[in-house]
């Protein structure tokens, strides 16, 4: 990607002023925190410059290479790929066994490193997940888990409203195809408040119908099993399982597995270790300090977000995710539905340190100056007129 942009000359003396600004307040944030503000060693601050080269850079390129083009091809990658996911997903329900057996055979050398406690029941071919026996019903699509592709599809999904002017139109009703597929509670309530986002805009005021919509949001939540039951069920086995981490570190040291906290597990058991911490952030390798007492796995995009960049990091990208949103919804009540959804899928999935996510930090860049381009071209086709009005005709 960096050969790319430099033969072509994309990147532009403000681009590279801009992610030169960037990385110097990124690393001036991480060489005051980790070593004075909460003592750590050097093998975090390297962790940590590491991520801004693995993930900041990758998204800016991205970002920077397409420019204005960089969310419809993330609608297009996104859908076709769900498109394939539907062909694998119908296979996986009717010869399961057969699907596993051909994946575990195809799929890369020492891939279980990446599965934490699915080792023995995930496999993959790149382009579709099946667990076996864990996610047997549910489509996993190109990513590791379910839940995680119904994030992908929902920031997808969101996307393709901005470009289409929130219609209907093929690739929704595939992503939202896709969505159900997933079985996920953090999916469904991510799709909840993006069709929700969607009536609003195409009906602004408020009426009868909205009220409706409202209703029957709040009927799906209390009366849908993985909706509100399953969110009320996982918080009490949650604290439960705070209760209990030793019997708990046990069992899944014998099996040699992590300790698998779900989101609210996650969200205590993360402020219980880090506290204050919080405000800055610890560090991107913080969970090897996790380790030094318990052996967990967080799902909590949320914290662990927060456990890596703080409230100021997570503040700082929310700014830059609603400045890209304002540009196309153009109102604040739709801004809010949009940050709610990302919030939503973050608390439930552990997406937020992506580049799919990240990308937001650098398309609010590509799109201002997108806008200020039209702007400008605006300004002097009216400065034009105005001259060929104050021109006499035959000077004309």
């Amino acid at each position: 990607m960096v050969g790319v942009a430099l033969q072509k000359k994309l990147l532009a003396p403000k681009d590279y002023k801009y992610i030169g600004i960037f990385s110097v307040i990124y690393i001036a944030f991480v060489a005051i925190r980790d070593p004075f503000i909460n003592s750590l060693d050097n093998t975090f601050l390297l962790g940590d410059v590491i991520f801004l080269f693995k993930y900041c850079y990758l998204s800016f390129l991205f970002c920077i290479i397409l420019k204005d083009k960089a969310a419809a091809y993330l609608v297009k990658v996104i859908t076709h790929l769900t498109i394939i996911s539907f062909f694998f997903y119908a296979l996986q329900l009717i010869v399961p066994d057969l699907v596993y057996d051909v994946f575990r055979k195809l799929e890369l050398p020492n891939d279980n490193v990446l599965t934490n406690n699915l080792a023995g029941s995930y496999s993959n071919v790149l382009l579709f997940t099946f667990t076996k026996d864990f996610h047997d019903y549910t489509n996993s699509g190109f990513v590791w888990e379910p839940g995680s592709f119904g994030c992908f599809l929902c920031l997808a999904l969101m996307l393709n409203f901005f470009l289409n002017r929130f219609t209907f139109d093929r690739t929704s009703v595939i992503l939202i195809i896709g969505n159900l597929t997933t079985f996920s509670t953090t999916a469904y309530t991510g799709l909840i408040v993006l069709l929700f986002l969607a009536y609003r805009y195409r009906v602004p005021k408020i009426n009868l119908w909205a009220f409706l919509a409202i209703g029957l949001i709040v009927l799906l939540v209390c009366t849908v099993p993985i909706l509100g039951r399953k969110m009320v069920d996982m918080y009490n086995e949650d604290m439960a399982d705070l209760n209990h981490l030793k019997v708990l570190e046990h069992f899944y040291h014998h099996y040699r597995m992590q300790i698998p906290l779900n989101r609210f597990a996650s969200m205590v058991y993360i402020y219980s270790v880090f506290g204050w911490q919080l405000i800055l952030g610890v560090s991107n390798k913080y969970s090897l300090i996790f380790y030094r007492k318990f052996n967990v796995n967080v799902s909590n995009g949320i914290f662990d977000f927060l456990a890596k960049f703080g409230f100021v990091g997570l503040l700082y990208l929310f700014y830059k995710y609603a400045k890209f949103c304002k540009a196309y919804v153009k109102n604040w009540e739709y801004v809010f539905y949009c940050i709610a959804m990302l919030f939503l899928i973050g608390f439930g999935e552990p997406v937020m340190i992506l580049p799919i996510i990240l990308n937001f930090l650098f398309l609010s860049v590509t799109q201002t100056s997108i806008v200020k381009t039209a702007t400008d071209n605006k300004r002097s086709r009216e400065e034009y007129r105005k001259y060929l009005q104050s021109v006499p005709a035959h000077a004309q």
